[in-house]
């Protein structure tokens, strides 16, 4: 999330859109720029991520309250860390410790100012003793490893089922190539460990988390371990049966029959060839929605009219 950027601009979108215009306008984009319709155009391809980036933060009332508030307000969320935007999605330092400093001396100044009240204060607290276990502690864990550090990046729909590779840039500017497993859910945290920030005492480097979020796809839709698409057919195909080319998430063309007299909404199971899995991949299910012509002459509509009687559709 960057509050820089903007992302109403970048959907095309007003700031009070509503979620159902910014899910019509992300579709309309998607459509055209996504990877599979731009033939390795690389622009439209960063111009995609973009897009997703945007969708992935507006449509989440959650994500899209806090743009808003960053927006306003720059420096909000910096509580406990500070967010660096150099790295897609964000890029967030959580500084796990700090260093309690000497307790003794600060509380020495205040109360030990040659009044009677700070001897006595003295006397009755060893604010060194007090201390100086948990000023230990910290330093010797300060010393052993840096602060570990967290970052966003939002994945294309198909590399989140399908796995691969893919490449953060951390907010120095330096680039980390990280493995995306099959199946990877939104919301998942890769650990990538000694890539954190160095520790400032020569221990080894804290860790680098990374949150991953799925872009939405166009055409499909992922329920745990099955994917959804819909394929339009006509009303004579319906009626008399017909057969379909289905494009599947992992690349696959496959045939589908669909049987004389289906109705809309039917759905047909591709089994297998939804999100892989250690044990077993889901299933692709297909649903068909049956357009229904809505601009007919006034012939065809007594001609359709007369059928419909012949076949007992109507009386």
């Amino acid at each position: 999330m960057d509050p820089r950027k903007d992302y109403c601009k970048i959907l095309g979108v007003s700031e009070t859109a509503s979620q159902d215009e910014i899910k019509r306008a992300y579709r309309e984009l998607a459509k055209k720029y996504h990877p599979d319709a731009v033939g390795g155009d690389k622009a439209k391809e960063e111009r995609f991520k973009e897009i997703s980036e945007a969708y992935s933060v507006l449509s989440d009332p959650a994500k899209r309250k806090e743009y808003d508030t960053m927006r306003r307000n720059p420096f909000a969320g910096q509580q406990g860390g500070y967010d660096f935007q150099g790295a897609p999605g964000g890029f967030r330092v959580h500084f796990e410790s700090a260093d309690l400093g000497d307790l003794s001396d600060l509380f020495g100044d205040f109360v030990g100012r040659g009044s009677r009240t700070g001897e006595s204060f003295s006397r009755f607290f060893d604010l060194g003793d007090l201390f100086g276990n948990a000023r230990q502690k910290t330093r010797t864990r300060r010393a052993t490893t840096g602060a570990d550090v967290e970052a966003q990046i939002t994945i294309p729909f198909e590399l989140a089922v399908n796995g691969g590779e893919t490449v953060i840039s951390t907010g120095t500017g330096k680039r980390i190539k990280i493995k995306i497993p099959p199946g990877t859910e939104d919301g998942k945290r890769i650990r990538i460990r000694g890539q954190g920030q160095p520790s400032p005492n020569g221990g080894p480097a804290g860790d680098l988390f990374v949150v991953i979020r799925v872009a939405p796809h166009p055409e499909f839709e992922r329920k745990g371990k099955d994917i959804y698409s819909t394929l339009h057919i006509n009303l004579a195909e319906a009626v008399l049966g017909t057969e379909k080319t289905v494009q599947t998430v992992g690349g696959k063309r496959v045939k589908l029959k669909i049987p004389p007299g289906t109705s809309s909404g039917k759905l047909f199971r591709l089994p297998g060839l939804g999100v892989p899995a250690e044990n077993g991949a889901g299933d692709h299910y297909v649903r068909v929605l049956v357009d229904v012509p809505e601009h007919l002459t006034p012939g065809q509509r007594k001609e359709f009219k007369e059928w419909a009687k012949k076949v007992g559709l109507i009386n």
